[in-house]
C-alpha cells in the first residue's frame, strides 16, 4: 500500500531530490536573484511533489 516502503525510505528519497534540486537552482543562476533561503524552500517545495507525484504516475502507466 505504501509506495516507498517505509518512511525512512521516503524521507532518504525526498532528501535525496532535495539536494540534486538545489544544486542544480543554485549552479545554474551564476547571478542569483533568490536568497538561499527562497532556494531552499523553493526546491523542498519541488523535492516534495516529485516524491508525490512519482508513485501516482508509475501507478498511471503501470495499469494502462
Amino acid at each position: 500500500m505504501f509506495y516507498y516502503g517505509s518512511i525512512g525510505v521516503a524521507l532518504g528519497t525526498l532528501l535525496f531530490w532535495w539536494i540534486i534540486l538545489l544544486v542544480f537552482q543554485r549552479a545554474t543562476n551564476r547571478y542569483p536573484k533568490n536568497s538561499w533561503k527562497r532556494d531552499v524552500s523553493i526546491t523542498l517545495a519541488q523535492s516534495v511533489l516529485v516524491v508525490v507525484l512519482f508513485p501516482v504516475l508509475a501507478q498511471f502507466v503501470q495499469n494502462r
